[in-house]
């Protein structure tokens, strides 16, 4: 076992799909303007990923930014904004039983964000996991990069997200992103 990551845990499918269908029932009156999906690492299946999720929800109509993010914090999420990366909006939990449910249940680690569906933010993270998610080859590349990296004990985690920066922008590379956009990237990770 490594310092910050294991190996994929079918469970991460599911734990999605439950806290999905609460965000989704918070949001039911704007659900078909939005969409919701699972990215990371804990999408991949087959990949080594730290046990936490990250869900995007993906709005076309930026107008509905402040609407979701009172209803997100209504429910247990703290609002912490862009970040520094335009067009995504990050929210955490408070508490592990975020988001908070009648019956108190506890929830998996996961980063929530609100992805404007224009931004780079959301096309990196789609176009990342639906790649690795259709290549056995680069996804098994990607586990050993971040298996070896984890090996030293003594690395920082914003050390790690920095170390696969590289690796993330080659495969974005393939798809066919220009350099603006790669170097926009490059610089969120580092």
């Amino acid at each position: 076992m490594t310092k910050f990551i294991e190996p994929h845990n079918p469970n991460w499918k599911t734990e999605f799909k439950n806290i999905k269908q609460v965000i989704a029932a918070e949001l039911n009156d704007i659900i078909p303007q939005i969409d919701i999906q699972h990215v990371g690492s804990t999408s991949i299946e087959g990949l080594f990923a730290k046990p936490i999720l990250d869900i995007d929800i993906i709005i076309a109509d930026k107008t509905l930014l402040n609407n979701i993010t009172s209803r997100l914090e209504k429910i247990g999420y703290n609002s912490k904004g862009e970040q520094g990366i335009p067009g995504r909006f990050a929210y955490r939990q408070k508490t592990e039983y975020t988001p908070m449910t009648n019956n108190n249940r506890k929830w998996q680690s996961h980063h929530l964000y609100v992805c404007y569906a224009d931004s780079l933010a959301l096309k990196n993270h789609i176009l990342f996991r639906d790649i690795l998610n259709n290549n056995e080859e680069l996804k098994e590349e990607y586990s050993e990069l971040k298996k070896s990296l984890t090996e030293n004990f003594a690395i920082t985690r914003v050390e790690y997200t920095s170390r696969k920066t590289d690796f993330i922008v080659s495969v974005l590379a393939t798809a066919g992103l220009d350099e603006k956009s790669l170097w926009e990237i490059t610089n969120v990770n580092i």
